[in-house]
């Protein structure tokens, strides 16, 4: 069982809590939006073999020296 889940008794009814208009307003322009995009963009974009292992390369890079300042500064100390 869940630990975020708040246990009541069964006889007491939910607590409705008042909803502000601003957060009404937020949660409608984001479902517009996500619907809105889902019906413009039917086909994910083909990604280019050549750009996606460019970026790929470069994250290894950055990953390795990240890992190589790290140890040198794990070495400093």
């Amino acid at each position: 069982m869940s630990t975020k889940t708040v246990i009541r008794p069964p006889d007491t009814p939910a607590v409705r809590r008042p909803v502000s208009l601003s957060d009404r307003i937020a949660l409608r322009v984001g479902m517009s939006l996500i619907i809105w995009s889902r019906r413009t963009h039917r086909v994910r974009p083909s990604v280019d073999v050549a750009t996606r292992n460019r970026v790929e390369r470069e994250r290894e890079q950055r990953e390795t020296d990240w890992l190589l300042r790290g140890a040198a500064l794990h070495l400093r100390r």
